[in-house]
């Protein structure tokens, strides 16, 4: 199959969800939190009850676009393709094995698309945290499989909250990206990846054949990094320049040379190899992750995610932004959430809008320069990935307080659907990055022989 040139950006896109685990979290409450008091007069939400073997069911789309915007021309055409989505949810007695602890949200998710269908597996584990008169309700990690039993899983040093309860008009609040990021797939490559509260991070990869035994990247929080890579024993370095001047400078480090037979001393080391200057394509002293959290209340269900009248046509709505900047990947990625929850319900559709905008070609088919890419400082490639999924009436099995038996009937209702709507999403995007990685190795096989001059290596 054919990979797209920028596609290998996406190795980064999931930073914005890595992270690292908490201590053992309270489990769900089974009754609301106080409504009203001074600052909180606005409607609430359901309290995000959860009992084991609750089940939820939801159904939505997808919709993916790639814009190719080389300047030389492009060799691919752009593209767009949609896809349906079936999910269910059931909580759980499973504890995490993570170690953030909280309440586990099993989900499996189908998806149908043109070609093919596809089906994954998650674990989303939820708390309540008191704070001040009301709850947060938190994200403590994720884990998912894919139907190639390629692994992944995300944790938090701090949890993700994701609502505060209850919801009152003006609320606002901010996550932190800070964590881990791991990854185990199916052919033995692995990935590691630890994220700091500014958006910095280190990562390391292995592959389990090929040239190329193992890559590392670190990116700084002024906006500069290094990507060092073995390529059948012989190591190379590339950095990147924070932004200066209007441009960054991307050099490869040049090994000093051997001495000649008799000499005496030490060589002088070899100055860098400039690969590239290209435009700077983000602003010095940058923010590499922005994110903003605010609710809204009375607001109308929109027709796009097709709510069943029994959770009526209006609620409350919760959108995040979330913005980063990868600097050696030449990634700009902007990630909307919007949540409307339904009051005695909680949330019943969540819709999604991811859009990564690519600078660098790493596979360098755009360009006749024999270098790592074609660094070129403007937009080369634009993805956009939105997914909108609802809760189902029909399918949803949830535990009344009140009963000791099942019952299909409407009641308030966990908070299901953030796993399967978020699951989802983020596999969307590790599995393109499983994709683009082999791609890349095999570029880097290829390419790194012409790196550098003659006689230096």
């Amino acid at each position: 199959m054919k990979i797209p040139a920028m596609l290998f950006g996406a190795v980064v896109a999931a930073a914005l969800l890595a992270a690292c685990g908490g201590g053992g979290a309270p489990a769900l409450p089974s009754s609301a939190p106080p409504v009203g008091g001074p600052g909180n007069p606005a409607a609430s939400s359901s309290a995000r009850p959860a009992t084991v073997g609750d089940t939820f069911a939801f159904s939505g789309s997808s919709q993916e676009s790639d814009v190719y915007t080389y300047p030389v021309g492009s060799p691919f055409p752009n593209t767009s393709t949609a896809a349906k989505i079936s999910e269910s949810v059931v909580v759980t007695a499973s504890s995490d094995p993570l170690g953030s602890g909280g309440t586990d949200f099993h989900s499996t998710t189908t998806t149908v698309g043109t070609s093919a269908t596809r089906t994954v597996s998650g674990d989303s584990y939820y708390s309540t945290l008191s704070a001040g008169s009301g709850t947060n309700f938190v994200l403590n990690a994720q884990q998912s499989v894919d139907d190639s039993k390629n692994a992944y899983a995300w944790t938090y040093t701090t949890p993700q909250i994701l609502d505060e309860l209850p919801e009152s008009a003006g609320a606002t609040w901010t996550n932190s990206p800070a964590g881990t990021y791991n990854e185990t797939d199916a052919d033995g490559a692995t990935i590691s990846r630890t994220t700091n509260a500014d958006g910095s991070y280190s990562e390391s990869d292995t592959f389990a054949t090929g040239g190329i035994p193992s890559m590392n990247f670190l990116v700084n929080a002024d906006g500069s990094g290094a990507w060092t890579f073995n390529y059948y024993g012989t190591p190379y370095l590339v950095s990147y320049s924070a932004p200066s001047a209007g441009s960054i400078t991307v050099s490869i480090m040049n090994p000093t040379p051997a001495p000649s037979p008799g000499a005496t001393g030490t060589p002088a080391p070899n100055p860098p190899v400039v690969l590239a200057t290209p435009a700077a394509w983000f602003s010095p002293s940058p923010k590499l992750y922005q994110e903003s959290d605010a609710v809204s209340t009375g607001v109308n269900f929109p027709a796009s995610c097709a709510v069943p009248s029994s959770f009526g046509t209006s609620g409350n709505s919760i959108a995040q932004a979330v913005t980063k900047i990868d600097p050696i990947f030449g990634l700009d990625e902007v990630t909307t959430t919007t949540t409307y929850t339904a009051q005695g319900f909680g949330p019943v559709c969540v819709s999604m809008n991811d859009v990564q905008t690519y600078y660098y070609d790493y596979l360098n088919d755009t360009a006749a320069a024999a270098n790592i890419a074609a660094y070129v400082g403007t937009p080369q490639l634009t993805k956009t990935y939105t997914q909108i999924l609802t809760l189902q009436t029909s399918g949803t099995s949830i535990q009344s307080e009140a009963r000791s038996t099942k019952s299909t009937a409407i009641a308030p209702i966990s908070t299901a659907l953030y796993a399967a709507d978020r699951t989802n999403f983020r596999m969307h995007i590790a599995q393109e990055r499983a994709q683009a990685r082999t791609a890349l190795e095999k570029m880097l096989v290829r390419i790194a022989p012409t790196l550098l001059p003659g006689g230096n290596r």
